[in-house]
């Protein structure tokens, strides 16, 4: 039930290598992302590695004022040796201050940087496995962590420094393969609300052919207990031919089977990530939850048409 099956361990949130034989695509990643409404400022990075194929990957965006301002997109940068509570690729640099609670997160390039601190405000939501069979002891050989925080600290556009202190989300996954030309189209959403409430919601589809399948999952804390959604129906409004997310209307019903109605009625600004033929959309997304507002992702995923 709830937060028990959900717990990590020290081991299962820090870099991984994968075993022999393994796909050639085995995957690793580190994904932090915030807004912060007074500071019309944001950021979302995902430093991601193939161990197997000895390669690493990272996109950085920083939005300001409703503006992409800044970005860094690397498909082809060496693997990252692996380093004692570290991750460094290139100018980006993940910090384990506190293994599963706090990271530092610094980045600088000419006239725009970062130096933040990320904080968790819960307990770690670890999905949980494929399989219906308890998982051994000790750290997992497969995982995907999602979390809520705060995020205080400063970063530099243009030159000029701007306090951030706000909340935001971070994702780590490891052991799935990832082939962005695998995924036909998703969103994936996450916001908080506060210390108390903060939410993932994904919609993914997956399956071959013109007709695959559309797959709900996600989790969320409730100021108690991190849990799974039992049920997620998702509704998003898209212009520019479904191609650019403008809002959304979300219903989620957790473990506890209490519904959650939450609404995004603004996007600040999107910034844009090509994989090949597929693109990552990040839109900073206002939510509401009734009369409480959040700040967060609103991440639309897909294949364009040839």
């Amino acid at each position: 039930m709830a937060s028990s099956v959900h717990m990590a361990v020290k081991e299962d949130d820090q870099r991984h290598l994968p075993k022999p034989g393994t796909p050639p695509m085995w995957n690793e990643s580190f994904w932090f992302a915030f807004y912060d409404p007074k500071a019309e400022t944001g950021v979302t990075v995902r430093v991601g590695a193939h161990p197997n194929k000895g390669e690493a990957n990272i996109y950085l965006h920083f939005v300001h004022q409703g503006w992409v301002v800044h970005s860094l997109i690397d498909h082809r940068a060496p693997f990252p040796p692996i380093e004692e509570g570290r991750l460094a690729l290139g100018n980006m640099e993940i910090i384990w201050e506190k293994p599963l609670e706090s990271f530092r997160l610094r980045y600088q390039s000419g006239a725009n940087g970062m130096d933040v601190v990320w904080a968790g405000i819960s307990p770690i939501f670890l999905y949980p496995p494929r399989t219906p069979e308890p998982p051994p002891p000790g750290p997992r050989e497969g995982g995907h962590i999602e979390h809520g925080g705060t995020v205080k600290g400063t970063m530099t556009i243009g030159g000029k420094q701007l306090p951030i202190d706000c909340f935001g989300h971070r994702d780590h996954t490891w052991a799935d393969e990832r082939d962005w030309n695998r995924l036909h189209r998703w969103f994936y959403l996450s916001g908080e609300f506060g210390k108390d409430f903060w939410f993932n919601a994904v919609r993914v589809a997956v399956g071959e052919g013109d007709n695959p399948i559309e797959v709900f999952t996600g989790g969320l804390w409730d100021g108690k207990e991190v849990m799974n959604l039992t049920d997620v129906q998702m509704d998003v409004q898209t212009a520019d031919g479904g191609t650019r997310a403008l809002g959304l209307t979300l219903r989620m019903v957790d473990e506890r089977q209490r519904e959650h109605h939450i609404v995004a009625d603004k996007v600040y600004a999107i910034a844009y990530s090509q994989f090949d033929r597929t693109w990552v959309k990040d839109g900073f997304a206002r939510y509401r939850m009734g009369d409480r507002e959040a700040y967060g992702i609103l991440e639309q995923g897909y294949i364009e048409k040839p």
